[in-house]
């Protein structure tokens, strides 16, 4: 655990980090372009280290505290900071189900909280900044229908994998991963949450996850669903 002061952009704010892990001698983060293009498929505000190893992901409050006074006092400062129930742990955990489930993430350098209830941004996540990977969902787009289906079978047999270890992840989307220039499946937002023990709710589960939206279509949704059966189907029969 360690008390860090940060500066970000002109403003310094100070969270206490836990889990620091390989973290720079001096930490200053600032927004960039490549931060703007994260900004406009999340609602968290991103920052990189001037040494380009590290990214870190700011969740706002919910409530604004003038106008919701009481819903800010119960969630943002007593769950979120006292409790420590922010955003930035529940992905920490999360990532490392990730990991041990055998996907990759990048490393994770620690999270943090801010306790000054002026700080509206207090969950903080430190990860490794991987600047030549591209977006999943601007790397899907860019492939033809052969590369997309490809990709899909990829990314269903990583959903089966998470499956395998007892998980489900709770927002299952393109923009959720990078893809380095290798053409490995980096997984950088993390919300997880544990599969029932039922086999038939467990596939109703998984099933759920696949979403028209999310997947860029009904084409693509019912093809990873597809894919999904069979290779859940597989593992179902390996365990039995």
């Amino acid at each position: 655990m360690q008390l860090l002061d940060i500066p970000f952009n002109d403003a310094r704010r100070r969270y206490l980090v836990f889990h620091p892990w390989h973290m720079p001698d001096r930490l200053h983060l600032a927004s960039t372009t490549t931060t703007q293009e994260f900004e406009q498929h999340a609602s968290s505000r991103f920052y990189v280290s001037d040494d380009q190893t590290v990214l870190a992901k700011v969740v706002p409050d919910k409530f604004d505290k003038r106008h919701h006074p009481f819903q800010w006092f119960g969630r943002d400062y007593l769950e979120k900071r006292w409790l420590l129930q922010t955003d930035a742990r529940k992905e920490f955990l999360s990532l490392r189900i990730l990991r041990k489930a055998g996907l990759q993430t990048p490393t994770c350098h620690g999270w943090g909280v801010s306790l000054n209830p002026r700080n509206r941004n207090a969950s903080l996540l430190l990860m490794e900044y991987l600047p030549t990977a591209r977006p999943g969902g601007e790397y899907f787009d860019a492939l033809d229908e052969a590369g997309k289906h490809r990709f899909l079978e990829r990314f269903v047999g990583e959903v089966v994998q998470l499956a395998k270890a007892g998980f489900v992840h709770r927002d299952l989307h393109y923009n959720n991963l990078l893809v380095t220039a290798s053409d490995d499946i980096v997984w950088i937002d993390a919300h997880v949450r544990t599969l029932p023990r039922n086999t038939d709710a467990k596939w109703q589960a998984l099933s759920r996850s696949l979403t028209v939206n999310k997947l860029r279509g009904e084409t693509y949704r019912r093809y990873a669903e597809q894919r999904l059966r069979e290779q859940w189907s597989h593992t179902s029969q390996a365990t039995s």
